[in-house]
């Protein structure tokens, strides 16, 4: 696959997501009845899942996707990447969680204003408003620049691969976690994705198009650039 194809794919990845999350805020906007019944349905799908044992695990998992663990890890991340001289790669990182997953979600969450749920006790504290889940953009920023820098850095495939799953596995607890603690819609928490996923596509593409990423890469070895 060539680098322009992979760029356009890009555009369209982010394309579909920022799609994908305008749909949901309308629909939120617009307090769809049958948006509000699915919500209700897989929130109590996943509140009934309740056990003493796993509410300590899910509440560990949502904690750890928690604003200030997100900085933490970051600035441990950007640490690295600046000790071993790849200063591209720390730009990229900073740019989609401070940007993308973090001051780009408040004033989303600013403009929607869409009260937390309430049909269910809260395991966890949460202030503010729900819509997008700042947990799922976050994660999807933080853990979506893990993915590019695992591409970039990584050599071997079947390494590549083995981590790309791990940030996945990571996106998708933190997101889930938040509706399983009552704290989040579960259409927050798609919109956070969304919102995350769009950021992160877009920045890819404007990175490699301004030549602010690296030259070398692994994207041939094998099967070229992911798909």
């Amino acid at each position: 696959m060539s680098t322009k194809l992979f760029r356009r794919r890009l555009l369209f990845r982010s394309l579909g997501a920022y799609i994908v999350f305008a749909f949901l805020t309308y629909l939120v906007w617009q307090q769809r009845p049958w948006l509000t019944q699915i919500d209700q349905q897989v929130n109590n799908w996943l509140t009934c899942l309740r056990t003493p044992w796993l509410d300590h695990i899910i509440i560990a998992i949502t904690n750890f996707g928690n604003p200030g663990n997100s900085m933490l890890l970051t600035a441990v991340l950007l640490i690295l990447l600046l000790s071993f001289q790849q200063r591209q790669l720390a730009l990229f990182s900073l740019f989609n969680v401070a940007l993308i997953g973090g001051l780009g979600n408040h004033l989303l969450k600013l403009l929607v204003m869409r009260p937390r749920p309430t049909a269910v006790a809260h395991l966890v504290h949460a202030g503010g408003t729900s819509f997008p889940s700042g947990h799922a953009a976050g994660s999807m920023a933080f853990f979506g620049a893990l993915i590019v820098i695992t591409y970039y850095l990584v050599a071997k495939h079947q390494q590549r691969q083995v981590l790309t799953s791990l940030w996945l596995l990571f996106i998708l607890l933190i997101g889930l976690s938040r509706i399983y603690v009552g704290v989040h819609n579960t259409s927050d928490v798609l919109a956070g994705w969304a919102w995350g996923l769009g950021g992160l596509s877009l920045s890819w593409w404007l990175f490699i198009r301004s030549g602010l990423l690296p030259q070398k890469n692994y994207f041939s070895k094998p099967n070229q650039l992911p798909r």
